[in-house]
Parts: C-alpha cells; sequence; structure tokens
C-alpha cells in the first residue's frame, strides 16, 4: 500500500514526499478507519481525500460548505485528476446537473463535490445509494457544530444521510478536516457525525506567522495604523471586519492613500464579488477589505499580511482567519487592531446575530400553523417572511431561521426529513415534557459559550506571554515561547495609548427630541421603551448594532431612565405612539413627528444642553482670545442671533432652491447661536457642521453673528 500510495503521488500531483501528516490520514483512510484530520491552513488538507479518491474503488463525495470553494478546490486539481472530478450545487442550470448526474451514475467520476444542502434531497441520497461512496469527506468539518464559529445547519444532517447509505452494504469511510478544533471541538464534531474518530492532529504553531496585537485609541486611531502597516509591508493583505460599510469605507480610505484595495462582503452581487476576488488572486489589487465572508477556501499562498481591523468573534475564528497568510510557508504578518470599545461592540455585534427564544417560538408557531400534527411540506421563505417579516429577506435571517430549527430538532418539538426539492419536509410531533425548559436551557447554553469564546479573545489581547503559546494552549497544546514570532518576543509589543479621544455625550445634543425622532424613524425594526433607550445611550445589551443605526450611543451618557422621560413626553405630545397591537408595545413615530421632523423648528431641549454649552464657549473663547464675558451672552442675545440666523438661512434657501433644513436644521442654528462662535476654528467643532458645511457657509454665518455684510 504505501509504495502505491508513493507511486500515485508522484504520477499525480508531483509530489516526491508527503507532508507531515499527510500519509498518516491517507494510510488510515486506506484502511477504512474514521479519521478527524486537524491541520492548519496550508499544510494540504485537500490532498488528503484526493489521492484516496484515485485507489479507492468507488467515488469519493467531498461535502463542503460554499461554491466558491469547492470551485476553487476543483480548478486546483493537477491535469490528471480533474476529468475525473466534478461539482454538484446550485450554481448549475438544471441541464448541466443532469448531465453530471448521469455521469456519476456511470461512474465517470472519482472524485464529486456537493453542497451539504444535496443530502438533504432524496433523488441526490437515491443516486448515492446507487453509487456507494468508498469515502465521504467533511471538509471544514466545524462548521457541523452548533458552537462553532462557521455553524452550518445543513452540516447536521450529514449524520442522517451517514446511516441511509449504510443499508445492508460495507458504510463508506468518513474523514472529517479541520484547521482548529479544541478537544471540545473535536467531540462535538464526532458526536454530530454519529461515528467515533481516529485523531490526527498537526500543531496549531506556525512559525513564519509574526502575530501582533496592535492598540488604539479609537477607529480614526486603527485607519492611521492600518495604512502605515499596509504601506510598510510588501506584498498582497487582507484587511477583516466586521461590518458591510466598514469594508467599503476602509477600501475607499485605502485608495486615498496611495494603497490598491478593493472591498468584498456577502451583500454585493455575485459577479462584483468573482471581480473583487479575481482582482486580488491575479495580483490587480494589493489588499482586499473584507468581512469573514471572504478566505474560506481562497488558494492564494503569497498573503504577506492578515489585519484584523475589529474583533474576531473568537480565537478559534481568529487562528483560522489569520492563518490565511503565509501559506508559502515565508515570514509573513498578522496583527490584530483592539480599541477601548471593542469588548462592547463585539458583544452588541454578537448579541444581535444570536438565536433568541422569540425566533425560536415564532418559528415553531408558523411551522405548526401550516403543518398542525404529522407531516407537511412547507416553504423556507415563506417561513422565513412570517419569522422575520419581509424586511428579513437577507443571509443572516435565512442561517437564523435554520439554527431556529436545529433547536426545536434537538428539543424533540419537530423532525426535519429528507427535502423534497425546495421545500422543507417537517414533522410535527406531539411536544415532549419540558420542551420549553430544553429550549431555555440551550439557548442559555449557548449564550455561556459565546461569553467564554469572546472572553478568550480579549484575553489574548491582553496577554502579556508569547502570542503562540497563548493560541496553542486554547487548542490544548503546550508550547515553548516562539523566541522569534510574536511582538513579546521580539520586544516589538505596542503599548496601549494612554489618552483617549472624548467622544460625543448627551449634552453635545441641542434638540435631544430630534435626535429620539431620528432614531426611531431609522431603525431597522421597531423598538419599546426599553430597547429605544438602549440604542440611543450604546448600551452593552443593545438590540440593535451600531452599524444598523446612525443615531446609536448618540446619547451616550444619558441614563435610560433621562432617556425614557424624553420618550413619554414625546408620546404625550403625540410625536410618538406606543403601537400595543402585538406581543410587546413597540415605538412607531406618527404623522405629527414626521411633521416635526421636516420643519426645522426645535422639538425638544436637551436639559443638559445650556450649561455644556457655555463652559464649551468660554473654553473656545479663551483659546480664541476672546473675553470670557464676550462668549456668552444673555438669552436675548442668544435669541437675537438665532433669528438672524434663521433669517439668513431662508434668504440662502431661496437662492439655493433648498429646503431650508437641508442647509441647517434648527437645533443646529440654535447651538450656533448660543455658543456664538468668534472663528472658523470654534464653529467647526459644533454638531451638524461639517467640513463642507463649513466652507460653504462658515464665513456667512460669522458675518451674519457679527453684524457683517453677508456676501450673497
Amino acid at each position: 500500500m504505501p509504495d502505491e500510495m508513493h507511486a500515485a503521488l508522484k504520477e499525480n500531483f508531483g509530489y516526491d514526499q508527503f507532508r507531515p501528516f499527510q500519509e498518516q490520514i491517507v494510510r488510515q483512510v486506506m484502511d477504512g478507519t474514521d479519521t478527524l484530520g486537524v491541520l492548519p491552513t496550508g499544510a494540504g488538507k485537500s490532498l488528503c481525500y484526493q489521492l484516496p479518491s484515485l485507489l479507492l474503488p468507488r467515488p469519493t463525495l467531498v461535502i463542503s460548505p460554499l461554491i466558491a470553494l469547492m470551485q476553487d478546490q476543483l480548478d486546483g486539481l493537477p491535469p490528471s485528476v480533474y476529468p475525473l472530478a466534478t461539482l454538484i450545487n446550485s450554481s448549475l442550470d438544471s441541464s448541466e446537473a443532469a448531465r453530471r448526474i448521469a455521469g456519476i451514475e456511470a461512474g465517470e467520476y472519482k472524485l464529486i463535490y456537493a453542497a451539504p444542502e444535496r443530502l438533504r434531497r432524496q433523488e441526490f441520497l437515491a443516486l448515492l445509494q446507487r453509487v456507494r461512496p468508498s469515502l465521504i469527506v467533511v471538509d471544514e468539518a466545524h462548521c457541523v457544530s452548533v458552537w462553532g464559529h462557521d455553524f452550518r445547519p445543513d452540516y447536521l444532517f450529514i449524520k442522517k444521510a451517514l446511516e441511509q447509505l449504510h443499508n445492508d452494504e460495507e458504510p463508506p469511510t468518513l474523514l472529517a478536516l479541520t484547521a482548529t478544533a479544541t478537544a471540545e471541538m473535536q467531540e462535538e464534531i464526532s458526536k454530530q457525525l454519529g461515528r467515533p474518530l481516529s485523531p490526527v492532529l498537526a500543531s496549531v504553531f506556525r512559525p513564519n506567522l509574526q502575530l501582533e496585537v496592535m492598540p488604539c485609541t479609537n477607529a480614526e486611531d486603527k485607519m492611521r495604523r492600518l495604512v502605515t502597516v499596509c504601506m510598510e509591508t510588501p506584498g498582497a493583505g487582507i484587511v477583516y471586519a466586521n461590518s458591510r460599510d466598514r469594508c467599503e469605507g476602509l477600501a475607499a480610505m485605502l485608495n486615498k492613500k496611495g494603497v490598491a484595495a478593493a472591498h468584498y462582503h456577502a451583500g454585493m452581487e455575485r459577479d462584483a464579488r468573482t471581480a473583487a476576488q479575481q482582482g486580488f488572486m491575479l495580483g490587480r489589487t494589493r489588499v482586499i477589505v473584507a468581512t469573514v465572508a471572504f478566505g474560506m477556501g481562497v488558494d492564494k499562498s503569497n498573503v504577506r499580511f492578515v489585519v484584523h481591523f475589529t474583533l474576531p468573534e473568537s480565537l478559534e475564528a481568529y487562528s483560522q482567519e489569520a492563518g490565511r497568510a503565509g501559506r508559502d510557508g515565508k515570514h509573513s504578518r498578522c496583527v490584530l487592531m483592539v480599541a477601548p470599545s471593542d469588548k462592547t461592540n463585539l458583544s452588541r455585534w454578537l448579541r444581535q446575530g444570536e438565536i433568541t427564544l422569540p425566533v425560536v417560538r415564532d418559528t415553531y408557531r408558523a411551522l405548526k400553523e401550516r403543518i398542525g400534527r404529522g407531516v407537511g411540506f412547507v416553504s423556507p421563505e415563506e417561513i422565513q417572511a412570517i419569522v422575520f417579516g419581509p424586511g428579513g429577506m437577507d443571509q443572516q435571517s435565512q442561517t437564523l431561521l435554520r439554527v431556529a430549527i436545529s433547536v426545536l430538532e434537538r428539543c424533540g418539538l419537530l423532525i426535519r426529513h429528507v427535502d423534497s426539492g425546495s421545500s422543507f419536509r417537517i414533522e410535527i410531533p406531539r411536544a415532549p415534557d419540558g420542551a420549553r425548559e430544553a429550549i431555555d436551557e440551550l439557548l442559555k447554553a449557548r449564550r455561556a459559550h459565546e461569553d467564554r469564546r469572546m472572553a478568550d479573545i480579549v484575553g489574548y489581547t491582553e496577554t502579556a506571554e508569547c502570542r503562540h503559546v497563548a493560541i496553542a494552549r486554547h487548542f490544548d497544546e503546550d508550547l515553548e515561547p516562539c523566541v522569534k514570532s510574536c511582538d513579546h518576543c521580539l520586544g516589538i509589543a505596542v503599548q496601549a495609548p494612554r489618552a483617549r479621544v472624548a467622544a460625543p455625550t448627551a449634552s453635545d445634543v441641542p434638540d435631544i427630541g430630534r435626535v429620539i425622532l431620528e432614531c426611531c424613524n431609522s431603525l431597522p425594526y421597531p423598538l419599546g421603551r426599553t430597547g429605544l433607550p438602549k440604542v440611543l445611550t450604546a448600551a452593552s445589551d443593545s438590540p440593535v448594532a451600531p452599524d444598523r443605526c446612525k443615531q446609536f450611543g448618540t446619547l451616550e451618557g444619558a441614563t435610560l431612565k433621562s432617556v425614557r422621560d424624553h420618550i413619554d413626553s414625546l408620546v404625550d405630545r403625540g410625536l410618538l405612539t406606543l403601537d400595543r397591537t402585538g406581543e410587546y408595545p413597540l415605538l412607531r413615530i406618527t404623522s405629527e413627528g414626521r411633521a416635526a421632523l421636516r420643519g426645522g423648528e426645535e422639538i425638544l431641549r436637551n436639559p443638559l444642553r445650556s450649561a455644556s454649552a457655555r463652559t464649551h464657549a468660554r473654553s473656545s473663547a479663551k483659546q480664541s482670545s476672546v473675553p470670557s464675558d464676550q462668549a456668552v451672552e444673555s438669552n436675548e442675545d442668544s435669541d437675537d442671533r438665532f433669528e438672524r440666523l434663521r433669517a439668513w438661512r431662508r434668504i440662502e434657501s431661496e437662492r439655493m432652491k433648498l429646503p431650508p433644513f437641508v442647509i441647517f436644521h434648527d437645533s443646529t442654528l440654535r447651538a450656533i447661536a448660543t455658543i456664538f462662535p468668534p472663528d472658523l476654528s470654534t464653529l467647526e467643532f459644533i454638531p451638524g457642521i461639517g467640513p463642507r458645511k463649513l466652507e460653504n457657509y462658515g464665513a456667512a454665518i460669522l458675518a451674519v453673528l457679527h453684524g457683517e455684510a453677508a456676501e450673497p
């Protein structure tokens, strides 16, 4: 057998010898031993099944989570193997899919790639029962774990599919592969696949990767340091961020600084994503700024640096994503940027994407209404629309629906059978005793697990020991300090910045009513008297993430009770209403509230503003060498300036043929009148005045304030 293996390795792949651990995995597979192979990125996992596929008597089926991953692996096959391989997924039209399935049945292929959802289709399972594969490979096997960072609900059906493929015949050998797996994860993979697996574990230590943690003051400081890293590190780089807007903004910023960059995220059209990936692979784009949607299966060996602009969700995720650097074995940098607010932001982001009891409950109700008790077929899109509403048809909601179904199945409230076409085949049995408690415990355990994972990644950023030692310990491996492959061992660790740039607080907002109405009007979904204040004050348990609401944190520093009081005042005035038609009262803006937003008049003056404005004015006046007694005057003087500014705005709006509020809101004019800025440098710090408005209107505003003739 060894001679046959080495001959096939040389003849088909051109290698004289195996990489470490490859031969052991291949030998176990050829002996029929169910195996778990844990090899770091770049260690050659794909050869561990590609080579056996040529030697085994019947085909090898590879379950892979992503279409792009399948295509990349197919395209990377050597010429002698390529004609013997095919893939089956949703990217194929019906005629091409039928042609390939006929080829599988005819024995034309030794290597078959398929998405996990294919195993839920009865016709595909029947095909596998006829061709009787010798080997089934679960690639990216960590996706099978409900606690994993890349959980794919359809992976949970692999166990049932394997059971159906047994029959009375000899069962196919099982090979599970992943780049990272703790001892807990290894047990979970074996449990979810339904077989004991013989592990082959490589070290997670990759000495060519220089691990660094870069403490930053805030997002602006991160951007400055990111430019420096990209400019001082030659070669291709990947920058990871956790929101689509952030990816687009960082790519635009890097391009302005002379770094050829592109963005990549799941919200892009397929052609745009393909173009971005190809540009990076071909070297036309040096840096790609992406969400974690990019990277799995991307076979670019010469990535010289990976930067995490935002905290990854776990140490496992970081190890995989950072591991995409230096796959060719050459020195590469892995930089993790961290700011004081990152832990709170990560917690909020994870909470936004977690499965909750209301989602599980609504999913069960929707399924039960459609099916009753017994077996029936449902459209996943229809159930998704019921649970999340017409606006919840995105990929995240689709994933949450599938996770909710898996939670219900684990708790005995439903059984998901093999699908029929695009419909789910669901069985609703009699609800077992304690089902609600089981759901509560499962969700509680899931949240606790997420909290532990977050604590692990935060602990990694704060450790003073060798970074490689810290990561190895997380994966139950003992390692000596790397000496020269991390910032601590090299003595180049960046010290945390001492000074923090003060963030805007509630006292900086002139019109607190306008902020509340604008927030309520722009939320992705309505909230109640508890949730809305949490968004406005940037509470750690805010139900809405920062990137989904422009007013997020605008009233940071205010108490939740004070914001609720302001909300109640707006309700009393008829600008907001509490919709009590659902299970929970939800705040909705009324037509009067919308009219108030359009009008430009002050809606609800911020009681904290007066003291703050006077303090700011005195400070500004002192810095500008203007006597402080000239900076703050009586209310009558402020009102007079406000009226002069409104008159100027009306003239300007007629001249520009623009609505007055487009030029400035009343709240901004009121702030200008109160602060009475002596010069442009003071004026630019007033909320509502950006660089463009300062350039367009700054001189005219000062002329109006100080009694000079303004230019038309």
